[in-house]
């Protein structure tokens, strides 16, 4: 995961390590969501969820949900970051396709579903 600081680097695969997937797709999806900056408060576009920002572009209301602040550490918004693919359904061994769909779509499988009129 090169470009990346070193203690992201380590949040993304302790994380993928505790939800069972690989840490390239999951890095590979924070990299895409950040527009490879890896920035953990990357702004993103404005939506009907507010402001989107961080490492999966937290809309505001998951933001709050998931305790996603500015000042937090990386580890700990990766932490979130777990929280959130679980309870939307992310399992031990799905791939890339599901991470994403999980971030895009709000779970996996939702493959065709597409956040162009989102900006």
């Amino acid at each position: 995961m090169a470009g990346m600081n070193p203690e992201l680097a380590a949040a993304i695969i302790a994380s993928a390590k505790k939800i069972g997937v690989d840490p390239v797709h999951l890095g590979t999806a924070i990299s895409y969501e950040t527009g490879g900056t890896w920035d953990p408060w990357k702004a993103g576009p404005t939506t009907q969820w507010g402001q989107h920002r961080g490492l999966i572009q937290w809309g505001e209301p998951q933001a709050k949900e998931y305790g996603v602040t500015k000042d937090m550490s990386v580890a700990d918004q990766m932490k979130a970051v777990e929280r959130y693919l679980v309870d939307r359904g992310v399992k031990p061994g799905m791939g890339l396709m599901d991470i994403y769909s999980t971030i895009n779509a709000g779970s996996p499988g939702l493959y065709n579903r597409s956040d162009a009129a989102n900006g």
